[in-house]
Order: structure tokens, then C-alpha cells, then sequence
């Protein structure tokens, strides 16, 4: 088994370092209820490419995209959320631009420097058996990758808002690659492939934000401690920030996935997710919950890797705030 990679640091970068970690985790915690950021931009006027910016404590990307031919872009009516999804679906075997996309993590990457470089913090702030830095953490193995999507771009635009561009979605294969793997808040080495089939995006105005993902995937590892897996995963969340009450569709979230073992087909593990939104402040914020579990029924990981697998069950809360 490959061996947990170390940095060497001198003393006194060390000691810096072990400040500027903790103040990271601090702001981590800070920022994580505010939520993912999104930024687009479009160089050619004509409208036929896009760059654009995502910003979230545990998943950031920078992305280029534009049509296989020198047509724009496409424009798609966000207003009805199911014909949106159906619309997006349809399109998947005509596809009809290309996408180069760079992501990093950093909150399991600030883990990960905690554990190594501020061990005593690491180890003291838990409750009970449970670290509370691997508990934030242990559920987005990849510290960075490098993506090729070939699909659809879809410019999502509200003709009762002339058609002002309020967010983004995707159909396509998605193909992504990496060379580390973090496990208990430690990297090892690990080229990693995953192939996968989705649909995703994020609808975000001052009304309401919609954010959805479907996808089908095949992750391949080259450490041969970790299990390859396929994925099944849906993934739907909305905040209707002038709606108020108990409606199923409004002001709600839902997440389920499955992972199973690549050639046994055996689950590995899954999970179930559920949220209510409650908007406060005259429809400016909206104060979240989220209600659920995670079961692992077999172990993703083999021989001396096997000591970092996660609890046979783990209960999930996730107090939160949306603006």
C-alpha cells in the first residue's frame, strides 16, 4: 500500500503553517453556510463560448466551454423546473458543445494539513470517538481533478424576466481524472479515472434557487486498496425565499445515492438525505435543515487501507443558512 504522502516543512513554516491551517478551518466553518457562488462570463460577444467560475468551501472549479460547430451557446426556458429537467434529458444524444474544466477541494485539503501539521487540534477537537475535521470532510475523497465534459451547455434564462440569465445546467458524459485519494484525512497516492452520465445545474435568482443533479457513474482506481465503484445518485434542492408552508416541492431537498462494487455488483453503500427550508427576514434568508444517514454495508477499501473505513452508520444534521 502506498504510504501517506508528507510535506517537509522547516520549523518555523511549520509553526506558521499550523496557524494559517486553523484560521483556514475557522473561515471554512464561516463561509459554509453561505453557500456555492457562481460566476459566468461570456469573451465572445457572439455568445459562443463561456468561462465560469464556482466557488464552495468544498468544491471549487474554473471551467471553458463552447460548441462543437460556431453556433451559441443555447438559451433554455428555466421557468418550469420538470420540462427544464425533460428538456435536458432529451438533449443527451445530441450533443452539441465541449467542456475543459480544472475543480480543487479545499476543505478536505485543509483537513488533510490539520491532521499532518496540527495534530493536537486535530485529535482534541472531537466529540467523543467522532473527530469533528474527518466528520466535515470524509465524504469528498478527491483533493483536485481534471475534467473533459461532451454534451450540452445550457444558458437557463426566465422569459417572464426578459430573458435575463439567472444560471447553468449540463447534460453529457463527463470524463475526470486524478492522481491522489484522501482517506481518514491523509492523501495517498491513487490515479483515479471516472466516466460519468448526468444531468446537473443551478438556477440561483432572488426569488429562488434551484440546484439538481442526476448521474450514473464508474470510478476506476489505480490503488489497488480501494474498490472500484459504480454510483447512482439524485440529488434536488430548492429555496423559494416569498413561499412559506409544508409543500413536498417547495422549500425542500432530497439526496440518494448507492455505490456498488464494480465487478461483484455488491452494494457498498448508501445514503439518504432529506431538508426543509424555512425563509425568515421578509424573504432575504432562509434557515435550513437537513435530516439523514449514511450506511456503509461493505467495506470500500481493502487490506491496510480497510483501518480508515468510515462507521457502519453515520447519522447526518446540517443546520444551515441560505442568502
Amino acid at each position: 500500500m502506498d504510504v501517506p504522502i508528507q510535506l517537509d516543512l522547516s520549523s518555523c513554516k511549520r509553526a506558521a503553517f499550523r496557524v494559517f491551517l486553523i484560521a483556514c478551518w475557522a473561515m471554512l466553518m464561516g463561509t459554509r453556510s453561505a453557500g456555492a457562488r457562481s460566476f459566468t462570463w461570456e469573451p465572445d460577444s457572439a455568445g459562443r463560448t463561456q468561462i465560469e467560475l464556482y466557488l464552495d468551501p468544498y468544491y471549487s472549479a474554473v471551467n471553458y466551454a463552447r460548441p462543437l460547430t460556431n453556433d451559441s451557446i443555447r438559451k433554455y426556458d428555466a421557468d418550469g423546473e420538470r420540462d427544464l429537467y425533460w428538456d435536458l434529458l432529451c438533449a443527451l444524444p445530441f450533443p452539441h458543445d465541449v467542456l475543459i474544466e480544472t475543480s480543487v477541494n479545499p476543505g478536505p485539503l485543509i483537513g488533510v494539513g490539520i491532521r499532518e501539521y496540527v495534530p493536537s487540534f486535530y485529535r482534541g477537537f472531537a466529540v467523543g470517538d467522532v473527530k469533528l475535521v474527518q466528520a466535515a470532510t470524509e465524504d469528498y475523497p478527491d483533493p483536485w481533478a481534471l475534467s473533459l465534459f461532451f454534451g450540452n451547455v445550457a444558458k437557463l434564462a426566465s422569459p417572464a424576466d426578459s430573458g435575463r440569465v439567472s444560471g447553468v445546467g449540463y447534460s453529457g458524459l463527463l470524463a475526470s481524472i486524478g492522481n491522489r485519494h484522501i482517506v481518514g484525512n491523509q492523501m495517498v497516492r491513487d490515479r483515479w479515472l471516472e466516466l460519468e452520465l448526468k444531468l446537473k445545474g443551478e438556477d440561483i435568482r432572488i426569488s429562488r434557487i434551484l440546484i439538481w443533479s442526476f448521474r450514473t457513474s464508474l470510478k476506476l482506481h489505480g490503488n489497488e486498496g480501494i474498490r472500484n465503484a459504480w454510483t447512482f445518485g439524485v440529488k434536488r434542492s430548492r429555496t423559494d425565499f416569498k413561499e412559506s408552508g409544508w409543500l413536498l416541492l417547495r422549500n425542500s431537498s432530497a439526496e440518494f445515492s448507492i455505490n456498488v462494487d464494480e465487478k461483484e455488483l455488491s452494494l457498498l453503500r448508501y445514503q439518504f438525505i432529506v431538508g426543509k427550508k424555512f425563509p425568515i427576514a421578509g424573504g432575504k434568508v432562509a434557515l435550513t435543515c437537513d435530516l439523514g444517514f449514511i450506511r456503509q454495508v461493505c467495506a470500500g477499501y481493502r487490506g491496510k487501507m480497510a483501518e480508515y473505513q468510515p462507521a457502519d452508520l453515520k447519522l447526518v444534521l446540517r443546520p444551515n443558512i441560505e442568502f
